[in-house]
């Protein structure tokens, strides 16, 4: 769950920060890497978990890559040259 959660702050951090575009760089592999720890913890704690436990403890992920285009376009519509 910890994993997770720091996946889920990375991502948050990565929006934040993404008017310095270099940290959707770094932060997008952190977060996808913690998102997999994560998932992984999940799996090997609940090996018989069903296919919406398996989609839940994806979501860190998910959400980690969803980022990256909000990111961008909220730069994208935010510039001004």
């Amino acid at each position: 769950m910890g994993f997770a959660i720091l996946s889920l702050f990375c991502s948050f951090l990565m929006f934040l920060t993404a008017w310095l575009v270099l940290p959707l760089l770094v932060l997008l592999p952190v977060s996808i890497f913690f998102g997999w720890k994560g998932y992984r913890e999940t799996i090997t704690t609940y090996p018989e978990a069903g296919i919406l436990v398996r989609l839940l403890a994806m979501a860190p992920i998910l959400v980690a890559i969803a980022t990256v285009p909000l990111a961008l376009l909220f730069i994208n519509a935010n510039y001004q040259a």
